[in-house]
């Protein structure tokens, strides 16, 4: 069997600003090293990255990644059995439907499977599209490997676990769900040498990246906390969490240092603190291995679960940065969004980390349906007095399959369900709403417009960087972050990144947190002109 899995382009619509990332898909990679290790044939396309220029399809359309004609001719040229599409996100999932209409105009014959957060929540909708002809739920290792042996043999589907396909009769088919993967040490590492790692490698770092280059890892699966916001349960489960072995892990780390010259490595993990055992593990098999590799937390590490002591060994392991997930510093807010926990807590272990020279950073969510002006002052009150060094404001993203997402319905506030449906036909309009309201600007509460909650925004950064300016200024806290000449150059880095924002934030009228980066370095360049 010759199968190929795609990581699908990505269209933008109307006056959505999202500039779609050069990521290396790590799910496909996973997938395609469980095949390889079964001696399958297997090519990973990433439509995506392999072509970064933007291509402008209209005055309200915008394609990132490979055209229709380049989808055409790379699938042709591979000529596959079976095609494995990777559907994440709602807002892309168009592209994903559009990828499977045009291998089945090439090759009716072909096996068209699409798994991924959105496919495994939204299942039911995507069969109605007759390009689709199975749909991987969940975790997919096991489950494609066993879908590819059955249509290998040419048996029916009905005994496999974790999947959802159209019978002989044209009717959807929801088999029961497969048991998460007991032990995750059994599955091999991504199948990076599939991707041509040179197209993540040369990208510029992340600007507070502190060595180049860097990869992404995961070195656990699920999450226990029941955030209303977050997607990750439709594919790991509700409150499930496994770890991989402390050995295990840093075996790819090492890896990646030895073969690919990493030296900086972002633990992608939802919730890579769940078990302090296992995460202090990991820091003293790094030390025993005397492996010189910096890395970080960047999607968030729950600060409850964690002590000075864990803190102290990641420092001597390596983490030079910790980013904690706070949200909101309202107590009741909070508890709304499923994170009832220590405000102090987090403080004390902020101050602890800054003490022992790491690096700091908080995530803050602004938007949720019944906020109050008084819940987000007490937010951006927290990011302002907690110390940290870096405070990141998000708009809340309400994304379908979530609980926040049917409160919203519930409310009359929002309501996409209509443009996810893969047979309808709606126009650029549509698809630029759905785009606009997932892409973090802002959708209508029970107290705030969206225009209003962008003002909120705004706001919140200019407080903190007025704040976290005398802080920085501060001897002692630099002195405490400055170890050796490298930590003196990322300071220095840090510096200059954070005097860009705050001129950025001075002079634009608007500021999102996903323009930071971007509108930061284009205010360099301009004053080097």
């Amino acid at each position: 069997m010759n199968i190929l899995l795609i990581f699908p382009p990505s269209t933008i619509y109307g006056k959505d600003p999202t500039v779609p990332s050069v990521v290396l898909p790590l799910g496909l990679a996973y997938i395609a090293a469980n095949l390889e290790q079964h001696h399958y044939k297997v090519s990973i396309l990433d439509a995506r990255s392999l072509s970064e220029d933007r291509v402008i399809i209209s005055s309200d359309k915008a394609l990132y990644g490979f055209t229709d004609e380049e989808l055409r001719l790379a699938i042709e040229k591979h000529a596959p059995d079976i095609i494995g599409i990777s559907c994440m996100y709602t807002s892309y999932s168009g592209d994903a439907h559009r990828v499977a209409k045009i291998a089945k105009e090439i090759n009716p014959a072909i096996v068209v499977v699409m798994g991924g957060a959105h496919a495994s929540v939204f299942h039911h909708l995507a069969l109605k599209d007759n390009n689709v002809d199975i749909i991987v739920r969940g975790e997919g290792e096991e489950t494609f490997l066993e879908l590819v042996k059955y249509i290998e043999n040419k048996l029916e589907y009905t005994e496999i676990r974790g999947i959802s396909f159209r019978n002989k009769q044209g009717l959807i088919v929801m088999n029961p769900a497969r048991p998460p993967i007991a032990n995750l040490d059994t599955i091999p590492f991504p199948a990076r040498h599939l991707l041509g790692m040179n197209l993540y490698l040369n990208n510029k770092p992340g600007s507070y990246a502190m060595r180049a280059p860097h990869a992404t890892m995961i070195t656990s699966r699920g999450c226990l906390g029941e955030c209303i916001y977050c997607t990750i349960q439709s594919v790991w489960g509700k409150r499930k969490w496994r770890g991989r072995s402390a050995q295990n892990v840093v075996d790819e780390m090492e890896m990646l240092h030895k073969g690919y010259g990493i030296k900086e490595i972002y633990l992608m993990d939802d919730s890579a603190g769940t078990s302090k055992q296992r995460l202090a593990e990991i820091c003293k098999e790094i030390l025993r291995r005397n492996l010189d590799i910096r890395w970080t937390t960047p999607n968030g590490i729950a600060h409850w679960l964690l002590d000075e002591d864990t803190l102290r060994l990641m420092k001597m392991a390596g983490c030079y940065r910790i980013t904690f997930g706070i949200e909101s510093g309202n107590v009741q807010t909070r508890a709304f969004l499923g994170k009832p926990f220590s405000l102090e807590q987090a403080k004390r272990l902020i101050g602890f980390a800054n003490k022992i020279g790491m690096w700091t950073a908080c995530t803050f969510i602004i938007g949720f349906p019944f906020e109050t002006q008084e819940a987000i002052r007490d937010t951006v009150s927290f990011a302002c007095n907690s110390g940290v060094d870096m405070a990141v404001f998000y708009l809340l993203c309400p994304h379908p399959g979530t609980k926040v997402y049917e409160i919203f319905k519930e409310e009359g506030l929002l309501n996409l369900d209509r443009i996810m449906d893969p047979t309808a036909t709606f126009s650029n309009k549509d698809f630029e709403e759905m785009g606009m309201k997932l892409a973090g600007r802002g959708v209508r509460t029970r107290y705030f417009t969206p225009e209003e909650l962008q003002k909120n925004l705004s706001l919140a950064y200019r407080s903190f960087f007025k704040a976290s300016f005398k802080h920085f200024l501060s001897p002692l806290k630099i002195a405490r972050k400055i170890r050796n000449t490298e930590d003196l150059m990322y300071t220095i880095k840090i510096g200059k990144i954070g005097t860009r924002m705050v001129f950025v934030n001075i002079f634009e009228k608007a500021f999102m947190s996903q323009d930071i980066i971007r509108r930061s370095k284009n205010v360099s360049e301009l004053k080097e002109l």
